[in-house]
């Protein structure tokens, strides 16, 4: 059966959309639509739906814009995210359809300089076929966080000891004023703001969410040099790192790395985990500080939207589970 697919508004068609999520399962959906998409369209994001005959909307692929940067280019890049046929829609080429005319639409109106998602091993299939490109993995990498262990770590990689400062609110002025601060330098990392993060933040999907702020203990009037987004996972003694970002001028990964570990120890927490680039420089300094690579990985994947895009390399790549495309 033939689809009419079109770019929306998504706003604006946000109850079609949200019928769509609910009729499949997802409950949840209205709340982060409700939360996410507005600032979402306001940034330059929108959807593609897919629409039976009867005009119903059956399927359903959102784009989220992101901005990113280091010191020597800033390249704007769409997200895709909220990919969903019904299952009477639910095939290859209708979803291979829908994403090939997501990114005809994207190209031809310009902005953009690269897409880019972190695809279920449902969904890589489909956009391979449109043209997406893997560039790397995912992976959690997870901490044990006792002591002797811990302390073998810190001879073996040598941290400066670091100040930390944990605060709960989103609007905490300090959390403003380190998002300023930390520049990203060689990393290439997406831009964040105290609005970016709001997107993300409820009671149902982050629960028990606080920052860390992070400078040198050596001068403690110093602006803060590291900011750190952590979650206490649900039913586990365990720290898991949502977002980090730092100055690499001023501290090293593995200083920030040991000051999260001490920190989620000192809660009597017995594990730390992060999601993150495996093949990036920060993938091994983890592995230097003891972290252990889990069997938890998605591919990540990129589609350029114009032919001369200069993208770092791989190993270059900040990316957190904040990056992705799961809300």
């Amino acid at each position: 059966m033939a689809l009419d697919i079109e770019r929306c508004d998504s706003v604006a068609h946000g109850e079609e959309i949200k019928a769509l999520f609910l009729r499949n399962g997802y409950a949840a959906f209205p709340a982060t639509f409700d939360r996410a998409y507005a600032r979402a369209v306001s940034a330059g994001g929108a959807s593609w739906v897919a629409r039976n005959n009867r005009g119903t909307v059956v399927g359903h692929q959102g784009v989220f814009a992101r901005v990113f940067w280091d010191a020597q280019r800033v390249l704007r890049a769409a997200l895709f995210v909220d990919n969903l046929f019904d299952p009477t829609h639910r095939n290859f080429w209708s979803a291979v359809e829908l994403c090939r005319r997501t990114l005809a639409d994207l190209f031809d109106a310009g902005g953009f300089d690269f897409a880019y998602t972190d695809p279920t091993p449902g969904s890589y299939a489909v956009l391979r076929a449109a043209g997406f490109k893997p560039i790397g993995t995912l992976q959690r990498f997870a901490l044990p966080l006792h002591g002797v262990y811990l302390g073998l770590r810190r001879l073996l990689s040598r941290p400066e000891p670091l100040a930390v400062t944990r605060v709960e609110g989103l609007l905490d002025r300090s959390v403003a004023e380190a998002l300023r601060a930390v520049q990203p330098r060689t990393q290439f990392r997406g831009q964040r703001s105290v609005e970016l993060y709001a997107t993300r933040f409820s009671g149902v999907t982050m629960p028990g969410w606080h920052w860390l702020l992070l400078r040198s203990e050596r001068d403690a009037g110093a602006p803060v040099a590291g900011l750190v987004l952590a979650r206490y996972v649900p039913g586990q003694a365990a720290l898991d790192v949502v977002d980090v970002i730092w100055d690499q001028a001023r501290l090293s990964a593995a200083s920030v790395m040991h000051a999260v570990a001490r920190a989620a120890r000192a809660d009597g927490l017995q594990k730390l985990s992060l999601f993150t680039l495996a093949e990036s420089h920060l993938a091994r300094c983890l592995e230097r500080c003891g972290f252990v690579r889990r069997p938890d990985t998605l591919p990540l994947v990129l589609h350029l939207m114009r032919q001369n895009v200069a993208l770092p390399p791989a190993q270059d790549w900040l990316l957190t589970s904040f990056d992705g495309s799961a809300w």
